[in-house]
């Protein structure tokens, strides 16, 4: 029974979420009704949160995930991060602080290497190249997932996110010819690399022990 709820939880929020994305209307974005990946995804996402982690810590990784699956599908379509969903998800990161789920150096020094460093290095890119590697919102998104995974782990999520983009981008330049600016949104592998780093380090705390410190 306690699975079920928490499952049935996950597909209500992702059904909240598809009403909020629907009610924001980024660059007339919408997912149709018929439409169930935020559904399945968040249940999913749910289902495992309350089978393996303590209640608290449930509630906020499925919270911030189910965030972030919303952030990656509006920005994979529209190339905008929505600034609603950044201050949910500031609030959950700040929920866990208080709740002790998360430390304050954690916050301070993931919000460093998740959002100050990219930013950072977006500025020298754009003095050097004229270019923007990364937008505004990337650097937001960096501050939520920063303060919520920690120094360490958002470092992986960088590189994580990185490679999967690298190889999203070779791919699609196979198939559709190779093009020197062709931009890909971020959003989407940074929230995969950072949900996906998250579980990992839920399956193999030995192995995390020696990158994380919190």
């Amino acid at each position: 029974v306690y699975l079920l709820l928490a499952g049935v939880a996950g597909v209500l929020g992702g059904s909240s979420l598809k009403l909020a994305i629907n009610w924001l209307e980024i660059d007339n974005y919408h997912i149709r009704g018929n439409n169930y990946i935020l559904e399945i995804m968040c249940g999913i996402l749910f289902l495992w949160a309350f089978s393996k982690l303590p209640i608290t810590e449930a509630i906020l990784f499925s919270s911030v995930a189910a965030m972030l699956i919303a952030i990656g599908l509006v920005d994979l379509h529209t190339m905008q991060i929505p600034l609603l969903f950044i201050l949910g998800g500031i609030l959950l990161a700040l929920a866990g602080f208080f709740l002790g789920l998360i430390t304050w150096t954690a916050v301070l020094w993931g919000i460093f290497i998740g959002a100050v460093i990219p930013g950072m290095i977006m500025g020298i890119t754009w003095l050097i190249t004229k270019r923007q590697g990364m937008g505004y919102g990337d650097i937001q998104l960096g501050i939520v997932l920063g303060a919520w995974l920690g120094p360490m782990r958002m470092a992986l999520t960088l590189f994580g996110a990185a490679v999967l983009s690298l190889f999203i981008w070779i791919f699609v330049s196979i198939h559709k010819g190779f093009d020197r600016d062709r931009a890909l949104p971020f959003a989407p592998f940074l929230a995969a690399a950072g949900i996906g780093i998250y579980i990992g380090s839920v399956y193999y705390p030995s192995f995390f022990h020696l990158f994380i410190t919190q």
